[in-house]
Protein backbone atom coordinates (compact mmCIF):
# COMPACT_ATOMS: atom_id res chain seq x y z
CA UNK A 1 0.00 0.00 0.00
CA UNK A 2 3.03 2.54 0.22
CA UNK A 3 3.25 2.74 -3.18
CA UNK A 4 -0.14 3.62 -4.02
CA UNK A 5 -0.21 6.28 -0.66
CA UNK A 6 3.23 7.94 -2.63
CA UNK A 7 1.48 8.13 -6.03
CA UNK A 8 -1.72 9.53 -4.36
CA UNK A 9 0.74 12.11 -2.54
CA UNK A 10 2.24 12.89 -5.62
CA UNK A 11 -0.95 13.57 -7.44
CA UNK A 12 -2.11 16.09 -4.94
CA UNK A 13 1.43 17.95 -5.39
CA UNK A 14 1.04 17.66 -8.91
CA UNK A 15 -2.47 20.03 -8.81
CA UNK A 16 -3.72 16.49 -10.41
CA UNK A 17 -5.58 15.85 -6.90
CA UNK A 18 -7.68 17.67 -4.63
CA UNK A 19 -7.27 17.21 -0.44
CA UNK A 20 -10.64 15.94 -0.53
CA UNK A 21 -9.93 13.36 -3.13
CA UNK A 22 -6.56 12.39 -1.85
CA UNK A 23 -8.35 11.73 1.68
CA UNK A 24 -11.23 9.41 0.11
CA UNK A 25 -8.70 7.08 -1.74
CA UNK A 26 -6.55 6.76 1.23
CA UNK A 27 -9.29 5.92 3.21
CA UNK A 28 -10.70 3.09 0.75
CA UNK A 29 -7.04 2.03 0.55
CA UNK A 30 -7.14 1.57 4.53
CA UNK A 31 -10.36 -0.23 3.93
CA UNK A 32 -9.60 -2.77 1.76
CA UNK A 33 -5.85 -3.20 3.51
CA UNK A 34 -7.77 -4.69 6.53
CA UNK A 35 -10.74 -6.51 4.68
CA UNK A 36 -9.01 -8.31 1.81
CA UNK A 37 -6.95 -11.36 2.23
CA UNK A 38 -3.41 -11.93 1.66
CA UNK A 39 -3.73 -14.28 -1.53
CA UNK A 40 -6.27 -10.93 -3.72
CA UNK A 41 -3.92 -8.57 -2.95
CA UNK A 42 -1.21 -9.14 -5.27
CA UNK A 43 -4.24 -8.59 -8.21
CA UNK A 44 -6.07 -6.10 -6.72
CA UNK A 45 -2.36 -3.98 -5.92
CA UNK A 46 -2.64 -4.02 -10.24
CA UNK A 47 -6.30 -2.68 -10.12
CA UNK A 48 -5.18 0.30 -7.66
CA UNK A 49 -2.24 1.41 -9.79
CA UNK A 50 -4.59 0.97 -13.15
CA UNK A 51 -7.15 2.77 -11.41
CA UNK A 52 -4.77 5.87 -10.09
CA UNK A 53 -2.78 6.34 -13.75
CA UNK A 54 -6.57 6.43 -15.42
CA UNK A 55 -7.72 8.67 -12.55
CA UNK A 56 -4.68 11.43 -13.66
CA UNK A 57 -5.60 10.70 -17.17
CA UNK A 58 -9.16 11.34 -17.04
CA UNK A 59 -9.15 14.03 -14.52
CA UNK A 60 -6.35 15.84 -15.85
CA UNK A 61 -5.12 14.40 -19.61
CA UNK A 62 -1.46 14.84 -21.03
CA UNK A 63 -0.68 18.54 -21.02
CA UNK A 64 -4.32 19.65 -20.01
CA UNK A 65 -4.51 23.30 -18.23
CA UNK A 66 -8.13 23.40 -19.04
CA UNK A 67 -10.80 20.54 -18.20
CA UNK A 68 -12.64 21.43 -21.21
CA UNK A 69 -9.37 20.53 -23.39
CA UNK A 70 -9.42 16.99 -25.34
CA UNK A 71 -6.98 14.58 -24.03
CA UNK A 72 -6.60 12.79 -27.51
CA UNK A 73 -6.87 9.49 -26.35
CA UNK A 74 -8.67 6.49 -27.86
CA UNK A 75 -12.16 5.60 -27.61
CA UNK A 76 -11.68 2.03 -25.79
CA UNK A 77 -8.50 3.46 -23.57
CA UNK A 78 -11.26 6.07 -22.20
CA UNK A 79 -13.61 3.92 -21.78
CA UNK A 80 -11.23 1.43 -19.43
CA UNK A 81 -10.49 4.09 -17.17
CA UNK A 82 -13.92 5.31 -17.23
CA UNK A 83 -15.45 2.33 -15.73
CA UNK A 84 -12.48 1.92 -13.51
CA UNK A 85 -13.14 5.27 -11.84
CA UNK A 86 -16.91 4.76 -11.64
CA UNK A 87 -16.51 1.39 -10.15
CA UNK A 88 -14.15 2.46 -7.57
CA UNK A 89 -16.36 4.91 -6.65
CA UNK A 90 -19.54 3.43 -7.14
CA UNK A 91 -18.16 0.64 -4.27
CA UNK A 92 -17.31 2.88 -2.09
CA UNK A 93 -20.15 4.99 -1.81
CA UNK A 94 -22.62 2.08 -2.26
CA UNK A 95 -20.60 1.10 1.26
CA UNK A 96 -22.30 4.58 2.76
CA UNK A 97 -25.58 3.87 0.55
CA UNK A 98 -26.05 0.75 2.67
CA UNK A 99 -25.17 2.27 5.90
CA UNK A 100 -28.80 1.23 7.25
CA UNK A 101 -28.38 -2.17 6.55
CA UNK A 102 -25.80 -2.64 9.26
CA UNK A 103 -27.43 -0.46 11.21
CA UNK A 104 -30.76 -2.88 11.63
CA UNK A 105 -28.68 -5.62 12.81
CA UNK A 106 -28.17 -3.88 16.01
CA UNK A 107 -31.10 -3.31 18.39
CA UNK A 108 -32.29 0.56 18.47
CA UNK A 109 -35.18 2.97 19.81
CA UNK A 110 -36.94 6.02 18.53
CA UNK A 111 -37.30 9.38 20.46
CA UNK A 112 -38.75 12.90 19.43
CA UNK A 113 -37.16 15.97 20.35
CA UNK A 114 -37.22 19.72 20.58
CA UNK A 115 -34.44 22.08 20.64
CA UNK A 116 -36.13 25.63 21.03
CA UNK A 117 -34.33 29.14 21.14
CA UNK A 118 -36.59 32.43 21.95
CA UNK A 119 -36.79 35.54 21.62
CA UNK A 120 -33.62 35.70 18.89
CA UNK A 121 -31.89 38.92 18.23
CA UNK A 122 -29.84 39.38 14.86
CA UNK A 123 -28.85 35.68 13.55
CA UNK A 124 -26.12 35.88 11.02
CA UNK A 125 -24.75 32.58 10.40
CA UNK A 126 -26.02 28.83 10.51
CA UNK A 127 -23.85 26.14 10.53
CA UNK A 128 -25.15 22.23 10.71
CA UNK A 129 -23.08 19.22 10.79
CA UNK A 130 -24.97 15.61 10.91
CA UNK A 131 -23.49 12.18 10.41
CA UNK A 132 -26.47 10.94 9.67
CA UNK A 133 -29.91 11.73 8.89
CA UNK A 134 -31.95 14.25 6.98
CA UNK A 135 -31.44 18.06 7.12
CA UNK A 136 -34.54 20.48 6.11
CA UNK A 137 -33.84 24.23 6.49
CA UNK A 138 -37.04 26.79 6.40
CA UNK A 139 -37.86 29.87 7.54
CA UNK A 140 -40.88 31.27 9.31
CA UNK A 141 -42.40 34.15 10.58
CA UNK A 142 -41.48 33.80 14.48
CA UNK A 143 -38.64 35.53 15.80
CA UNK A 144 -37.31 32.35 17.46
CA UNK A 145 -35.22 29.24 16.29
CA UNK A 146 -37.26 25.83 17.05
CA UNK A 147 -35.13 22.11 15.64
CA UNK A 148 -37.57 19.34 15.80
CA UNK A 149 -36.09 16.19 15.70
CA UNK A 150 -37.13 12.24 15.31
CA UNK A 151 -34.38 10.53 16.44
CA UNK A 152 -33.51 6.46 16.20
CA UNK A 153 -30.45 5.50 18.52
CA UNK A 154 -29.08 2.07 17.72
CA UNK A 155 -26.92 -0.01 19.78
CA UNK A 156 -30.32 0.30 22.82
CA UNK A 157 -33.60 -0.22 23.39
CA UNK A 158 -33.85 1.34 26.84
CA UNK A 159 -35.64 5.09 26.20
CA UNK A 160 -33.76 6.75 28.91
CA UNK A 161 -30.28 5.11 28.02
CA UNK A 162 -31.30 6.48 24.18
CA UNK A 163 -32.17 10.17 24.88
CA UNK A 164 -29.05 10.59 27.34
CA UNK A 165 -26.80 9.16 24.32
CA UNK A 166 -29.16 11.70 21.89
CA UNK A 167 -28.21 15.08 24.12
CA UNK A 168 -24.67 14.11 25.06
CA UNK A 169 -23.66 14.04 21.32
CA UNK A 170 -26.44 16.47 20.06
CA UNK A 171 -24.70 20.01 20.20
CA UNK A 172 -27.27 23.23 19.78
CA UNK A 173 -26.53 26.47 20.50
CA UNK A 174 -26.60 30.38 19.50
CA UNK A 175 -24.37 32.69 20.08
CA UNK A 176 -22.82 35.58 18.80
CA UNK A 177 -25.19 35.80 15.63
CA UNK A 178 -24.69 32.45 15.14
CA UNK A 179 -26.52 28.83 15.30
CA UNK A 180 -24.98 25.71 15.16
CA UNK A 181 -26.46 21.98 15.17
CA UNK A 182 -24.42 18.78 15.57
CA UNK A 183 -25.21 15.41 15.46
CA UNK A 184 -21.93 13.52 14.81
CA UNK A 185 -22.21 10.20 16.52
CA UNK A 186 -23.15 7.72 13.70
CA UNK A 187 -24.66 5.59 15.39
CA UNK A 188 -27.79 8.09 15.93
CA UNK A 189 -30.31 8.76 12.69
CA UNK A 190 -31.34 12.30 13.26
CA UNK A 191 -34.16 13.49 11.06
CA UNK A 192 -34.15 17.31 11.70
CA UNK A 193 -36.62 20.21 10.41
CA UNK A 194 -34.85 23.32 10.85
CA UNK A 195 -37.28 26.55 11.16
CA UNK A 196 -35.46 30.11 11.13
CA UNK A 197 -36.62 33.67 11.23
CA UNK A 198 -37.09 34.99 8.43
CA UNK A 199 -33.79 37.31 7.57
CA UNK A 200 -30.80 38.10 5.41
CA UNK A 201 -28.10 35.65 6.60
CA UNK A 202 -24.54 36.02 5.53
CA UNK A 203 -23.51 32.62 6.01
CA UNK A 204 -25.38 28.82 5.90
CA UNK A 205 -23.29 25.74 5.80
CA UNK A 206 -25.15 22.25 5.76
CA UNK A 207 -22.90 19.26 5.97
CA UNK A 208 -24.06 15.77 5.86
CA UNK A 209 -22.50 12.24 5.93
CA UNK A 210 -25.45 10.53 4.80
CA UNK A 211 -29.12 11.84 4.36
CA UNK A 212 -30.80 14.16 2.07
CA UNK A 213 -30.72 18.55 2.35
CA UNK A 214 -33.72 20.12 1.69
CA UNK A 215 -34.14 23.98 2.04
CA UNK A 216 -36.27 26.43 0.44
CA UNK A 217 -37.41 30.32 0.77
CA UNK A 218 -33.85 30.74 2.27
CA UNK A 219 -31.95 34.69 1.59
CA UNK A 220 -27.90 34.43 2.31
CA UNK A 221 -24.83 36.12 0.99
CA UNK A 222 -23.32 32.47 0.80
CA UNK A 223 -25.28 28.97 1.00
CA UNK A 224 -23.45 25.88 0.93
CA UNK A 225 -24.09 22.07 0.92
CA UNK A 226 -21.76 19.32 1.59
CA UNK A 227 -23.05 15.50 1.19
CA UNK A 228 -21.78 12.58 1.53
CA UNK A 229 -24.52 10.51 0.14
CA UNK A 230 -28.25 12.14 -0.70
CA UNK A 231 -30.34 13.87 -2.90
CA UNK A 232 -29.81 18.01 -2.45
CA UNK A 233 -33.10 19.58 -3.15
CA UNK A 234 -32.98 23.75 -3.07
CA UNK A 235 -36.03 25.57 -4.10
CA UNK A 236 -36.70 29.16 -4.54
CA UNK A 237 -33.63 30.87 -3.13
CA UNK A 238 -31.92 34.30 -3.29
CA UNK A 239 -28.36 33.77 -2.94
CA UNK A 240 -25.01 35.98 -4.09
CA UNK A 241 -22.98 32.60 -3.44
CA UNK A 242 -24.57 28.88 -4.11
CA UNK A 243 -22.35 25.66 -3.73
CA UNK A 244 -23.31 21.93 -3.85
CA UNK A 245 -21.37 19.32 -3.82
CA UNK A 246 -22.13 15.67 -3.10
CA UNK A 247 -20.95 12.00 -4.08
CA UNK A 248 -23.77 10.15 -3.86
CA UNK A 249 -27.08 11.47 -5.18
CA UNK A 250 -28.85 14.45 -7.23
CA UNK A 251 -28.92 17.81 -7.48
CA UNK A 252 -32.31 19.82 -7.93
CA UNK A 253 -32.06 23.67 -7.73
CA UNK A 254 -35.30 25.06 -8.78
CA UNK A 255 -36.34 29.12 -9.35
CA UNK A 256 -32.74 29.98 -7.72
CA UNK A 257 -32.16 33.78 -8.04
CA UNK A 258 -28.15 34.04 -7.49
CA UNK A 259 -24.74 35.47 -8.72
CA UNK A 260 -23.12 32.17 -9.02
CA UNK A 261 -24.30 28.78 -8.26
CA UNK A 262 -21.34 25.61 -8.65
CA UNK A 263 -22.85 22.43 -8.17
CA UNK A 264 -20.75 18.97 -8.63
CA UNK A 265 -22.18 15.13 -8.14
CA UNK A 266 -19.84 12.34 -8.71
CA UNK A 267 -23.24 9.84 -9.21
CA UNK A 268 -26.04 11.67 -10.19
CA UNK A 269 -27.64 14.29 -11.69
CA UNK A 270 -27.61 17.85 -11.58
CA UNK A 271 -30.54 20.01 -12.44
CA UNK A 272 -30.65 23.84 -11.86
CA UNK A 273 -33.34 26.06 -13.23
CA UNK A 274 -33.33 30.18 -12.51
CA UNK A 275 -31.51 33.87 -13.16
CA UNK A 276 -27.53 33.00 -12.28
CA UNK A 277 -25.03 35.09 -13.81
CA UNK A 278 -22.20 32.54 -13.23
CA UNK A 279 -22.66 28.41 -13.69
CA UNK A 280 -20.24 25.92 -12.90
CA UNK A 281 -22.48 22.08 -12.99
CA UNK A 282 -20.25 19.12 -13.03
CA UNK A 283 -21.49 15.40 -13.09
CA UNK A 284 -19.01 12.08 -13.17
CA UNK A 285 -22.04 9.96 -13.62
CA UNK A 286 -24.88 11.89 -14.55
CA UNK A 287 -26.74 14.14 -16.78
CA UNK A 288 -26.52 17.88 -16.60
CA UNK A 289 -29.48 20.11 -17.37
CA UNK A 290 -29.51 24.00 -16.69
CA UNK A 291 -32.16 26.51 -17.62
CA UNK A 292 -31.08 29.87 -17.30
CA UNK A 293 -33.82 32.96 -17.44
CA UNK A 294 -33.38 36.79 -17.51
CA UNK A 295 -30.08 38.77 -19.17
CA UNK A 296 -27.74 38.62 -16.21
CA UNK A 297 -26.42 35.09 -17.45
CA UNK A 298 -22.91 35.50 -18.04
CA UNK A 299 -20.82 32.49 -18.20
CA UNK A 300 -21.94 28.74 -18.33
CA UNK A 301 -19.79 25.73 -17.37
CA UNK A 302 -21.25 22.21 -17.69
CA UNK A 303 -18.73 19.29 -17.61
CA UNK A 304 -19.69 16.03 -17.60
CA UNK A 305 -18.60 12.33 -18.03
CA UNK A 306 -20.43 9.65 -18.92
CA UNK A 307 -24.26 11.79 -19.03
CA UNK A 308 -25.62 14.11 -21.47
CA UNK A 309 -25.46 18.11 -21.26
CA UNK A 310 -29.21 19.45 -21.83
CA UNK A 311 -28.88 23.55 -21.40
CA UNK A 312 -31.72 26.09 -22.05
CA UNK A 313 -30.66 29.84 -22.27
CA UNK A 314 -32.46 33.20 -22.71
CA UNK A 315 -32.98 33.90 -26.81
CA UNK A 316 -32.87 37.12 -25.43
CA UNK A 317 -29.07 37.82 -25.08
CA UNK A 318 -26.07 36.96 -27.53
CA UNK A 319 -23.81 33.74 -27.27
CA UNK A 320 -20.69 32.47 -27.39
CA UNK A 321 -19.18 29.57 -26.72
CA UNK A 322 -17.90 25.99 -27.25
CA UNK A 323 -19.33 22.16 -27.27
CA UNK A 324 -16.84 19.06 -26.72
CA UNK A 325 -17.74 15.28 -26.62
CA UNK A 326 -15.53 12.36 -27.49
CA UNK A 327 -18.58 9.99 -28.07
CA UNK A 328 -21.58 12.29 -28.33
CA UNK A 329 -23.08 14.45 -30.68
CA UNK A 330 -24.17 18.58 -30.70
CA UNK A 331 -27.75 20.03 -31.00
CA UNK A 332 -27.91 23.54 -31.18
CA UNK A 333 -31.98 24.40 -31.69
CA UNK A 334 -31.71 27.90 -31.69
CA UNK A 335 -32.03 31.03 -34.78
CA UNK A 336 -29.16 33.09 -35.73
CA UNK A 337 -26.56 30.56 -34.48
CA UNK A 338 -23.53 31.04 -36.14
CA UNK A 339 -21.16 27.84 -36.79
CA UNK A 340 -17.54 29.21 -36.13
CA UNK A 341 -15.61 26.16 -36.18
CA UNK A 342 -16.55 22.59 -36.27
CA UNK A 343 -14.37 19.25 -35.64
CA UNK A 344 -16.00 15.85 -36.47
CA UNK A 345 -13.75 13.22 -35.53
CA UNK A 346 -14.26 9.68 -34.14
CA UNK A 347 -13.76 9.98 -31.03
CA UNK A 348 -12.77 13.85 -30.71
CA UNK A 349 -15.76 16.06 -31.62
CA UNK A 350 -16.01 20.00 -30.83
CA UNK A 351 -18.02 23.06 -32.31
CA UNK A 352 -17.72 26.44 -31.59
CA UNK A 353 -20.38 28.94 -32.23
CA UNK A 354 -22.10 32.45 -31.84
CA UNK A 355 -25.19 34.06 -31.74
CA UNK A 356 -26.05 37.80 -31.85
CA UNK A 357 -29.03 39.96 -30.56
CA UNK A 358 -30.05 43.34 -30.25
CA UNK A 359 -28.71 43.27 -26.18
CA UNK A 360 -25.32 44.12 -25.34
CA UNK A 361 -25.15 41.32 -23.06
CA UNK A 362 -23.35 38.00 -24.04
CA UNK A 363 -23.50 34.49 -22.30
CA UNK A 364 -20.71 32.13 -22.83
CA UNK A 365 -20.92 28.45 -22.63
CA UNK A 366 -18.53 26.00 -22.36
CA UNK A 367 -19.91 22.10 -22.52
CA UNK A 368 -17.73 19.35 -22.52
CA UNK A 369 -19.03 15.34 -22.11
CA UNK A 370 -16.83 12.61 -22.66
CA UNK A 371 -19.72 10.09 -24.02
CA UNK A 372 -22.56 12.00 -23.37
CA UNK A 373 -24.06 14.50 -26.30
CA UNK A 374 -24.57 17.97 -26.21
CA UNK A 375 -28.03 20.12 -26.76
CA UNK A 376 -28.77 23.67 -26.31
CA UNK A 377 -32.21 25.59 -26.93
CA UNK A 378 -34.23 28.26 -25.73
CA UNK A 379 -35.09 28.21 -22.43
CA UNK A 380 -38.96 29.25 -23.43
CA UNK A 381 -39.13 25.46 -24.92
CA UNK A 382 -37.85 23.40 -22.16
CA UNK A 383 -40.04 20.84 -20.75
CA UNK A 384 -40.55 20.66 -16.87
CA UNK A 385 -37.77 18.40 -15.54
Amino acid sequence: MNEERKRILEMVERGQLSTKEALTLLDALDKDKEDTPYKEKASYKEKETDLLDDLSRLFTGSGEKSGYQGDGKSSQHFNNGKDKLIDFFQSALNKVKNIDLDFEFNKSIELSHVFQETEVETLKEIAIDVANGKVEVLPWDQNEVRVECQVKVYRTDDLEEARRSFLANADFYIENGKMRLSTELKWMKVNSTIYVPQAQYEKVLVKVLNGTVKSERMKAASFKVRSGNGKVELKDMTAKMIEVDTSNGAIHLANIHSDSVEAESINGKVYLEGDVVETDLQSLNGTIVCSLRGERADTLHAKAVTGGIDLYVPDSIGLKGEAKSNLGSFKIEMEGINIVEEKNEVVQKHVHFSKESESDRKLHIFAHTKTGSVLIKKSEEKNDM
